[in-house]
């Protein structure tokens, strides 16, 4: 290949006259052979006489001197004049073609004189890669042209093949008289007949000169019109040349797809297509892309569009469409061009609206409430389903008619206010009648329909509330009803409580009293149970009040299990005793000591579900066991209790209704025992409260189990106070001068609560109502008051306020208030009202003593 190549330099230097000059274009992409041919044309023209310039970097200088030294003698050697490209160029500050002129023309006046017999000149031209430095080649290489012409100079432009652009070659053609590769050496006929490697004859150089004018012109237009869609299209662009080879990329396409010009110069449209997500999605048969096997040319499909999907280097999706033409002549293009144009924000505008639709048909469709498209003289346009229900009559059948044909109450103008224009509004209610004379009371709504900008009428939304109305008055009605329950039970509790505090508390003290006889105590001790059982009786009914309203909450703290069961034997302990039953108690060992849990309820559950076995059982005993099972969430433990007895049992028709309200075995036990019916139904529901659950199992004559399950948190023992010995202080009640007033209007409960605190040990003052308790405070700065709820002039909630608003008028006293109101939300009632403590009448003597206990340390610290 080197002795070839030789022979065609020397061919060249036969072909092309020093004397006329000549202008070459070298594109190399083999460096050795690049050495070779300038070795050669450096020493062809030493040998010649010529003045031979070869200019290149210092280190492929010195490679060229090394092998053409061997092949001149001195006086030849002479003839050659090495030029540091480095400083010709100017690389090391920018490549401005004037400056690399400037250079030249300083060349010229050391070497070149009249006495040479020519010039030859081997530049090799690289320069770094920056904006605008292919535009200053351009004029280089012009200008270039001009000056071998005019001094008539032999130049070789040498160029590495994948430094500059396609479209930079196809310009640089246009400047140079002959161009050599690697491979061949031609003019720059751009005709495609010149064969590649014969130099045309002078008598052949006319017409060559005329093709290749032609071609120019030809590749200019094409230049011209590539470089115009290039500037002005905003689409993505990729300019091919003719064998499908990338000359050069817009800026819009740099943009959507990340890869820049210089990235994809020279590649093939196929590579191009693989690397933006299209090999998938084109094939040959859409001829976007040569087919290899049947031409070697680039034949897209003329003016096709096709959509695709393509991807960006970050590999996002984008939808486009592909178009392909031809630049210049149709017939024999010199490039071709293919738009890929970006409609990703077109589809996605087209599948909301898609949507839109959908979701407008199918909710319209769909919709429970009646839809009407009316025009904007009140006919109607369209129906949904909903419609013809209301109507009874099919949309068909709708069509045209006014909509007021179905109104009997109200009127469209009604519906649609004071503009008449349908804007978004909620209208009035209107009643429509069905064809089959049924009318339904609607809630309407109305909405503009908009075409255009323009309004064309509106929608009608019509909610049939006929069936709702119906509800919301049976709503309201049993709202009344419960709050007029709740009021009369709430003052069936104060006027039953209230008498019942003289009797339960003044019998207290009777009973305490010295020289009463058997017959007189014994008279006393039905009075007593009498008043305890009419207690249960109103504490039950309230329970069951309070739990129907769903204002039951549980208190869950830590418990130790087995004493609060034991606990509640205690309480049947002497009831049990009285009978002479066995009472009997087994815990598994599995049961856990300590369980989150409300003790109070618990209990409750306990003493009525054992105090009934007592109560039903005459011989033998009751017997309770608590196992746990499984089922129970993480951190949590389902205990399982059986209440066993051995009394009458129950026929197994009465034990699905055991547990409903008012419901009492003693129906068919000849109420041998008293009560309201609400123990059991009380224990479901707080069983039920617990997310536990009861059952019975139970045979006449051989007595009933009782089992029911609760649902108990597991401590976390970290938080479980412990009491130390040092902790625990032993109950010593301080009545140390406790000053006392007593507001209660009520004569009996002033004589009861002043005898309680004079057994406690406390004397006390008296006011009949709250401006009494005010003159009182007033007067002496009480530490605790006991105040009753209800009373005349002032009641117990407006002397509180006043109490608390001047602290300094009447101190700050502890108030406990003292009421026969018992129903839910009264102890919340009397806190909010500024009171301290709550308790109910009767009033208990142990409580009354723990509270002023603990009042007196309050005030104490």
């Amino acid at each position: 290949m080197r002795c070839k190549m030789s022979e065609r330099i020397m061919e060249l230097n036969r072909t092309v006259s020093v004397s006329s000059g000549g202008h070459i274009l070298y594109l190399y992409d083999d460096e050795s052979l690049y050495f070779d041919n300038a070795a050669a044309y450096l020493t062809s023209g030493a040998h010649a006489g010529d003045l031979a310039i070869f200019i290149d970097r210092s280190d492929r200088i010195a490679r060229i001197q090394k092998r053409i030294s061997s092949l001149l003698d001195d006086r030849e050697l002479e003839r050659i004049v090495y030029v540091d490209a480095e400083r010709f160029y100017g690389v090391d500050v920018s490549f401005e073609h004037k400056k690399v002129m400037g250079e030249f023309g300083k060349l010229a006046e050391l070497h070149f004189s009249s006495e040479s017999a020519g010039i030859r000149i081997w530049t090799h031209v690289a320069w770094k890669k920056e904006h605008g430095v292919e535009a200053e080649l351009e004029n280089l290489e012009r200008l270039a042209q001009r000056a071998v012409q005019n001094s008539r100079i032999v130049a070789v432009c040498a160029y590495r093949g994948d430094s500059i652009s396609s479209a930079l070659q196809i310009k640089l053609l246009r400047q140079h008289d002959y161009v050599m590769t690697d491979d061949e050496l031609s003019s720059t006929d751009l005709s495609g007949n010149s064969g590649g490697a014969v130099f045309p004859s002078l008598a052949d150089q006319q017409e060559s000169d005329e093709i290749r004018l032609a071609e120019q012109i030809k590749l200019e237009t094409a230049m011209r019109q590539s470089e115009s869609l290039i500037a002005n299209n905003l689409d993505p662009v990729a300019l091919f040349d003719g064998e499908g080879r990338v000359m050069n990329l817009n800026a819009a396409f740099e943009r959507t797809f990340g890869w820049t010009a210089a990235e994809m110069a020279g590649v093939d449209e196929a590579v191009l297509r693989e690397r933006i997500g299209l090999s998938g999605a084109l094939n040959d048969d859409r001829h976007l892309y040569p087919d290899k096997a049947a031409s070697s040319r680039f034949v897209p499909l003329e003016g096709e569009r096709i959509e695709a999907t393509a991807r960006t280097r970050e590999g996002a999706a984008l939808d486009v469409v592909l178009t392909a033409f031809a630049l210049g002549d149709t017939q024999k293009p010199a490039g071709y061009a293919i738009i890929y144009r970006d409609i990703t924000d077109f589809r996605i505008s087209e599948r909301k609206l898609q949507e839109s639709v959908e979701r407008y048909t199918s909710l319209k469709k769909h919709n429970h409430d009646a839809v009407f498209s009316i025009d904007r003289e009140g006919r109607v346009i369209n129906t949904n389903p909903a419609a013809q229900k209301l109507t009874g009559l099919s949309t068909e059948e709708m069509i045209g008619r006014l909509f007021g044909d179905w109104m009997t109450e109200g009127t469209l103008g009604d519906i649609l206010g004071e503009s008449g224009s349908g804007e978004d509004s909620s209208g009035p209610t209107v009643r429509i009648r069905s064809t089959d004379g049924r009318e339904s009371e609607v809630l309407t709504s109305t909405a503009p329909i908009i075409v255009g900008g323009e309004n064309v009428g509106c929608y009608i939304l019509a909610k049939d509330i006929t069936e709702h109305k119906r509800l919301l008055i049976e709503k309201q009605t049993a709202e009344q009803m419960s709050q007029a329950k709740s009021e009369f039970l709430a003052m069936m509790s104060h006027e039953i409580r209230t008498p019942m505090n003289g009797v339960i508390a003044l019998t207290q003290l009777l009973l305490e009293t010295e020289g009463l006889t058997d017959e007189q105590r014994e008279y006393i001790e039905v009075i007593r149970r009498s008043g305890d059982s009419l207690l249960n009786i109103v504490n039950d009914i309230l329970d069951f009040s309070k739990i129907e309203a769903g204002k039951t909450e549980l208190l869950t703290e830590p418990i130790n299990l087995r004493e609060d069961v034991a606990r509640s034997f205690d309480i049947l302990l002497a009831e049990a005793r009285n009978k002479q039953l066995e009472l009997g108690l087994s815990v598994k060992p599995n049961v856990p000591e300590i369980v989150v849990a409300d003790s109070n309820k618990l209990r409750q559950i306990l003493v009525n579900l054992i105090g009934n076995a007592i109560k039903y059982t005459d011989r033998g005993g009751v017997f309770v066991s608590v196992d746990t099972e499984k089922g129970a969430p993480a951190g949590w433990v389902r205990l399982a209790f059986r209440i066993r007895d051995t009394g009458l049992g129950i026929p197994e028709a009465q034990t699905e209704q055991l547990f409903d309200p008012f419901y009492q075995l003693d129906n068919f036990m000849t109420r041998k025992s008293e009560g309201t019916g609400l123990g059991l139904a009380i224990t479901k529901k707080l069983i039920e409260l617990m997310n536990g659950e009861i059952g019975v199992r139970s045979k006449l004559g051989e007595g009933s189990v009782f089992r029911f399950t609760i649902e108990a948190q597991l401590p976390d023992f970290e938080d479980v106070p412990v009491e130390t010995p040092a902790a625990i202080v032993p109950d010593m009640p301080e009545t140390a001068k406790l000053s006392i007033l007593i507001v209660e209007d009520n004569r009996i409960n002033q004589l009861v609560m002043g005898r309680l605190l004079e057994r406690l040990g406390y004397d006390s003052d008296l006011a009949e109502d709250g401006l009494e308790a005010l003159e009182a405070a007033e007067r002496s700065r009480y530490d605790v008051i006991l105040m009753d709820v209800r009373m005349p002039r002032l009641d117990g909630f407006g002397a509180t306020r006043l109490l608390r608003e001047n602290p300094g008028l009447y101190g700050r006293p502890y108030i406990i208030a003292v009421t026969a109101n018992a129903m839910p939300g009264d102890r919340e009632r009397c806190l909010a009202a500024g009171m301290d403590e709550y308790m109910n009448k009767p009033v208990d003597a142990k409580r009354l003593a723990a509270l002023l206990e603990q009042a007196g340390k309050q005030i104490r610290h």
